[in-house]
């Protein structure tokens, strides 16, 4: 297949001087009333009404080769723009315009895989392409709906939902009538932009002049206006469309509304809207196990379950692990334990992601003692920890105080070829530090740079506290000069150790001098840096140079 390529490119490239496509093009050009970009005059070529795209020559080789290549999920930009290139200089034998809206397509989903770097290149090679489609319209390429709605969506992806519009006005004028694609990429992108009062209009706009939405544009309408304003608004417009268009809400119109209410703690409100339902599923009770979770009715959990086996819902492992987090994070680790003994008790047996949720969730209640005999327990069973469990226990460990237990489990994980990540690491120095053993924390962060190992603003931040915390400033100093020479930019906690660190050492003048500078950073004050300042203040009424800023700083 690549050779294939490798020939058409060669083929493409004698019958040409130079590519095709231009990469250049200025956004601040307008069309003559109609497609406001790039200054494309498109108003003297006529396009089909067709609304779909179908190849009816497969027999012509690179509109096979495009139809694999697509398909591959391995195409690169370049490679696109070659075919597409290839497709051009046989425009006269192609009766189709499919194959160039297959790598439209393609094209616009590799914009995830696009370097920041080419960002700017690859937002203007879409319309490029467009372009110089229709510039080939008069000898057998035709653009249909299909191309436009490629257009469309690559605009709204990108937030230039004005930009889409000006293509939907053009679409209008020129003969070609949206379908229910457009307009739902449209109204997705509206909401996507926090414009909901111009969705709503458009949709109803739409609607009076007789245009059928689909149970897909229903379900971007309520799910837009339960993130953009809340879910009485989704509920209004679905009893609505109930009541005026024979609507019939599927369980994700539902879910979307439940999830939101119990977001805002209206568990109640949850329940009766999800009892109105006649066809759960799990997305739903995954909403509602939250709010249940996170108000500790463990009851209604109970019914919860009961409900959904008389629905013929048997609970599985992860509806299971789903409700135990719910409680780890609400803090009901009892709870949570009860639920690993009913999966027990109906034959179901818990995987590693059951055992990780409950070790981490004793960890951070404080019982460590429990998650060590779990964490014994699960390998009893048969399962084996993954990072994430180690990760739970090791920091769990440190957190209590217990530095050579973490320490003996993290080299154990080591031994089984796990490799530690940056939260376990974090927490190794972290508990380092506070038991005075600077110099194996320093060691054992500048090793993790030959480790291959991603460093981050998080883990400088708990060496430089460490040092502040012994009052070694300098050392303090030179790592976050480091941090900044490095590309990480130093974060609000950055800059409240630091501060804490001059200010522990009584060095006022410093402190000042670096709140001028983080001042201009957006700087705001923790709980702890601003009770040390009022110390200061309140102990020293004179009014020296350092003390009359930090107070005028801090009470102003």
């Amino acid at each position: 297949m690549a050779a294939a390529t490798m020939i058409l490119r060669r083929i493409a490239r004698r019958k040409r001087s130079s590519r095709v496509f231009f990469c250049n093009c200025n956004y601040n050009y307008l069309l003559e009333d109609e497609l406001k970009v790039c200054g494309i005059q498109l108003s003297h070529f006529r396009f089909k009404t067709t609304t779909t795209s179908t190849s009816t020559n497969a027999a012509i080789p690179i509109v096979e080769l495009v139809r694999q290549r697509c398909k591959s999920g391995n195409l690169n930009m370049d490679e696109a723009l070659d075919l597409f290139n290839c497709l051009i200089q046989q425009k006269q034998s192609l009766t189709s315009v499919f194959p160039f809206n297959q790598l439209l397509g393609t094209i616009t989903k590799l914009k995830k895989k696009t370097p920041q770097s080419q960002s700017h290149h690859h937002k203007t090679v879409v319309f490029s392409l467009f372009k110089t489609m229709i510039s080939s319209a008069g000898i057998g390429i035709h653009p249909d709906i299909c191309t436009f709605n490629i257009l469309i969506k690559y605009y709204c992806q990108f937030g230039h939902v004005n930009l889409a519009f000006v293509v939907l006005g053009y679409i209008l004028r020129h003969g070609l009538e949206p379908d229910v694609v457009t307009l739902n990429t449209l109204l997705n992108g509206l909401f996507m932009k926090g414009k909901t009062n111009q969705a709503l209009k458009m949709f109803h706009n739409f609607e009076e002049k007789g245009f059928r939405f689909t149970q897909i544009t229903f379900g971007i309408m309520i799910n837009g206006l339960c993130k953009n304003i809340n879910p009485d608004a989704a509920l209004e417009f679905m009893r609505d469309m109930e009541k005026q268009r024979n609507f019939n809400p599927d369980v994700q119109d539902y879910s979307a509304i439940i999830h939101t209410l119990c977001k805002e703690n209206r568990v109640m409100d949850a329940h009766h809207l999800y009892r109105e339902m006649t066809n759960s599923q799990g997305i739903t009770y995954s909403s509602l196990k939250d709010g249940y979770c996170l108000k500790g009715q463990k009851d209604e959990v109970v019914r919860f379950f009961n409900s959904m086996v008389g629905k013929g819902l048997k609970p599985d492992v992860v509806t299971f692990n789903s409700f135990i987090d719910g409680f780890c994070k609400a803090n009901r680790v009892d709870d949570a334990m009860l639920l690993l003994q009913d999966m027990n008790d109906i034959g179901l047996t818990p995987d590693v992601f059951t055992w990780s949720i409950l070790i981490d969730g004793l960890c951070k209640a404080g019982r460590v003692e429990l998650a060590q005999h779990l964490f014994e327990r699960m390998q009893n069973c048969g399962q084996i920890p993954n990072i994430m469990t180690y990760a739970s226990l090791i920091d769990g460990l440190c957190s209590n105080g217990r530095l050579s237990d973490a320490m003996e489990l993290f080299h154990k994980m080591e031994s089984t070829g796990l490799k530690a990540n940056v939260v376990i690491y974090d927490a190794i120095i972290d508990n380092m530090c506070k038991a005075g053993k600077l110099n194996e924390a320093m060691k054992l962060f500048r090793s993790l740079s030959m480790k291959d190992m991603q460093l981050e603003t998080r883990i400088y931040n708990t060496m430089i506290k460490g040092f502040c915390h012994e009052g070694m400033l300098s050392d303090a100093e030179s790592l976050f000069a480091e941090l900044e020479e490095k590309g990480f930019s130093p974060d609000n906690w950055t800059f409240n150790i630091m501060l804490q660190g001059y200010l522990k050492k009584n060095d006022t003048n410093k402190a000042v001098e670096f709140l001028k500078v983080i001042d201009k950073k957006s700087f705001s004050a923790d709980a702890t840096t601003a009770s040390m300042v009022m110390e200061y203040i309140l102990a020293d009424d004179s009014n020296h140079e350092s003390i009359r800023i930090l107070r005028e700083f801090f009470l102003k």
